[in-house]
């Protein structure tokens, strides 16, 4: 089954956006997206098995599992520049996706766009492995926010999200691809004033995996920003993105 879900306006992009939902999420939360940005910026989100329409398949528990997938699938966007968004563990994903591209096809993203995500490389290691457990995983929820309780409070939903959200956290807390070096593309950092989960000075690590084109946004909100304020988030994705096509017209390269 595809990976992706185009949701392209026209048949005719000039970029492609490719966006990568949270640990425990789906592709659904970009589905406003297309609307709000120029019809000619492809919006594609990525959806992975166990996730959204995918809830009947096995989610995956690795972190070459999934880029193994989704670099394959991905590689058919490359015919455009291509700009990664990544949410939390989607930022993570996209650093990742970023770097196999850049391996298997020689092509690097145009721009890496991360919210709300401490960079994956930092050393120590964020640990995760505190979550892997089923009292851990319902931790994680109330730590991250963004669940209703009363969805907390229902078994139901319980069931079916705990094994997917542990899957993610175990990609997360898993090992990485050995190729550790800088996505050599723009980064530009999301950061929620009050997201009490994500630790300053591992976000702003980030600038170690750019070119040394990096900078910080800042968004009123918690962990979950991004959906919270959805239309200023992609009006800044939107004039992130005309800077990169404004540069890369002058100069020939992105700044």
């Amino acid at each position: 089954m595809t990976w992706l879900r185009d949701w392209s306006l026209s048949d005719d992009v000039a970029l492609r956006l490719l966006c990568l939902h949270p640990a425990g999420s789906a592709a659904h939360v970009y589905r406003r997206w297309p609307r709000l940005l120029p019809p000619d910026v492809g919006v594609v989100a990525a959806e992975l098995p166990g996730h959204g329409s995918r809830l009947g398949e096995a989610p995956l528990e690795t972190m070459d599992e999934i880029l193994k997938q989704l670099c394959a699938q991905a590689a058919a966007l490359t015919d455009r520049p291509l700009v990664l968004f990544g949410h939390s563990m989607g930022g993570t994903l996209a650093a990742e996706l970023a770097r196999c591209l850049r391996r298997e096809l020689g092509v690097t993203p145009r721009l890496l766009i991360v919210a709300a995500c401490e960079a994956p490389r930092r050393e120590p290691r964020r640990d995760y492995a505190r979550w892997l457990t089923e009292d851990g995983v319902l931790a994680y929820l109330h730590e991250m926010g963004g669940t209703p309780p009363e969805l907390l409070a229902h078994k139901e939903f319980l069931e079916m999200t705990l094994p997917v959200l542990r899957a993610d956290l175990t990609v997360l807390a898993g090992p990485r691809p050995a190729d550790d070096r800088p996505v050599d593309c723009p980064v530009r950092l999301y950061l929620g004033e009050r997201d009490a989960t994500v630790r300053e000075d591992r976000a702003l690590a980030w600038r170690e995996e750019s070119d040394g084109d990096f900078a910080v946004r800042r968004f009123d909100g918690g962990h979950f920003f991004v959906q919270e304020q959805a239309a200023d988030v992609v009006a800044r994705v939107r004039a992130d993105v005309e800077h990169l096509r404004m540069s890369t017209a002058h100069t020939g390269r992105p700044s």
